[in-house]
């Protein structure tokens, strides 16, 4: 009787044992379903953090320019221009030669009586050096300039003539101002300026600004 009933719970053993590894299996397997789902919802969430919205901020270019030149108290020499700005333009210069009140002197800053051209003072220009006169009196460099390049000189030299009629309490005053505006799109400066253009060269410029710079 004894050895029927060992008998018998030596042959269940190996099934309880069988059962036990496949519910450890099961559970290491479920285990193991856990870890790779954190750790593919831990990429996703990586990915998603990495990938923020990103703000462009666009600063528009600024034209500016400055005249360069040389100037001793007595002569002006080599006056050019420089592109100060931040894109390419053209460029244009005025010379303006007055009676300027001295500083210690009283009444208006300019007289009425404008100074005589080969009398009371010489004003050379260079030639062939890219600029080119326009009909409302401005002086244009014909190629736009790159920021931070300078034109080629357009006054040579500008001084006092000797017996120059030089009113009391005035000097003579030579004053170049410059003007610039941006070289794109073309048509910036052929209607603002009035000029015109050959390719991107100024070939003439007819007058009658818009600006009145």
């Amino acid at each position: 009787m004894n050895n029927q009933n060992s008998g018998s719970y030596v042959r269940r053993y190996p099934e309880r044992l069988k059962r036990r590894r496949q519910r450890r299996l099961i559970a290491l397997l479920a285990s193991l379903l856990l870890v790779l789902g954190a750790a593919v919802g831990g990429t996703l969430a990586f990915i998603m953090t990495a990938s923020e919205e990103k703000t462009n901020t666009f600063t528009p270019a600024q034209v500016s320019c400055d005249v360069m030149e040389e100037f001793d108290g007595t002569v002006k020499r080599n006056a050019a221009v420089k592109n100060t700005g931040g894109t390419e333009a053209y460029i244009r210069a005025a010379v303006n030669v007055t009676w300027m009140k001295d500083e210690n002197a009283s009444g208006q800053t300019v007289t009425a009586k404008v100074p005589q051209a080969d009398v009371d003072y010489e004003l050379i220009f260079y030639t062939d050096t890219g600029w080119i006169k326009g009909a409302d009196g401005y002086w244009y460099y014909q190629t736009p300039v790159a920021p931070g390049a300078v034109t080629a000189a357009f006054v040579r030299e500008c001084r006092q003539l000797e017996g120059a009629n030089v009113p009391q309490g005035y000097h003579l005053s030579v004053e170049i101002v410059a003007s610039a505006i941006q070289s794109s799109p073309e048509k910036a400066v052929t209607q603002q300026w009035n000029v015109t253009l050959e390719g991107n060269k100024i070939v003439s410029a007819n007058g009658n600004e818009v600006t009145g710079e």
